[in-house]
């Protein structure tokens, strides 16, 4: 589903590129808690080297990791969603959407795949590759939605990866019935989405890049929503000028999220405001969020795990 970006969408594909590859200035160091010490490792014994047990071409190629359902490894490309035998890498589906398929988009949980394709948003069988169900958006998918509590939460873009930008377009977050594809409630929205929301116990988080004629001399416009799970009535906004965003997680108490500038943040749940920040050092390509606590590596080669109340470092090792 490549198209021909023209205009002032050569900019947005120029921060995507840079996001990819450019490195922003060190900042100060934070105050950490004692690095551990050599003696301290622990390393695991070495293993045989792994075999391949399998391959499978995939004409178009690939452009997002596989996902796992329905007892198979299930991946997308620009034409097809396809399953395979995770024993034996045998076929087991196809799904050739006339449409075309945004790969980038693949997301699923033990019984449903949803994929982003023209238009749409569509749901399989993970186990037969059934059509269960799809539902028109405004814009596109391109970013996996999540699938959690019985509903599949998406946002939309009008700009990114193969989409031809429109600087007057606006996004979408939608909220579907994960089984029977109802629209509980949608939002528009100024912010394209190209990560995936997060939710809690009553809020579904969402985040994206703002098109602004205002200029900013390093990152960007952003902006966070918080939305009623329920009803998708918009709780706060959280605006800065951190740039395209990488990873977005919530616990309730707080919202965490990081982006161009590699400046993690920790929003206070209930209300948007800023809690605490905490400078990477270095480029980072996003954190992983577990238990309370965030972990992300940086480009100094450090490894960083942050307590996610207090936005302060646990530990911090090369």
């Amino acid at each position: 589903m490549q198209r021909i970006l023209r205009g002032r969408g050569w900019l947005v594909l120029l921060l995507l590129f840079v996001v990819g590859c450019g490195e922003t200035a060190v900042s100060p160091h934070p105050t950490f808690s004692p690095t551990p010490t050599a003696g301290d490792s622990r390393r695991l014994p070495p293993t045989e080297q792994p075999e391949k047990k399998w391959e499978a071409a995939i004409g178009d190629g690939l452009s997002a990791p596989a996902v796992l359902a329905g007892g198979w490894v299930i991946v997308a490309t620009e034409t097809a969603v396809i399953a395979h035998d995770p024993e034996t890498g045998v076929e087991q589906w196809r799904v050739s959407p006339p449409e075309g398929v945004w790969p980038r988009s693949i997301a699923a949980n033990s019984a449903t795949v949803v994929v982003g394709i023209g238009g749409h948003v569509l749901a399989l069988n993970a186990v037969d590759g059934a059509e269960m169900w799809r539902q028109p958006v405004q814009g596109e998918l391109l970013w996996p939605p999540l699938i959690a509590d019985a509903h599949v939460f998406a946002g939309t873009a009008f700009v990114g990866p193969g989409v031809e930008p429109d600087a007057n377009g606006q996004a979408w977050v939608y909220a579907f019935d994960a089984v029977s594809g109802k629209e509980q409630w949608s939002q528009e929205t100024a912010a394209y989405t190209l990560v995936t929301p997060a939710v809690n116990d009553d809020m579904v988080i969402v985040g994206g890049s703002l098109l602004n004629e205002t200029d900013v001399e390093e990152g960007g416009h952003l902006r966070i929503h918080a939305f009623d799970k329920i009803n998708g009535t918009v709780r706060w906004m959280f605006d800065s000028l951190d740039g395209f965003l990488k990873s977005l997680a919530t616990d309730g108490e707080r919202v965490y999220f990081l982006a161009y500038t590699d400046m993690l943040y920790g929003l206070d749940g209930k209300t948007g405001t800023e809690v605490w920040r905490y400078p990477t050092e270095n480029w980072s390509p996003g954190f992983a969020f577990d238990a309370g606590m965030i972990f992300m590596g940086s480009d100094n080669a450090f490894v960083h795990a942050i307590e996610g109340v207090s936005g302060t470092a646990v530990w911090r090792v090369p």
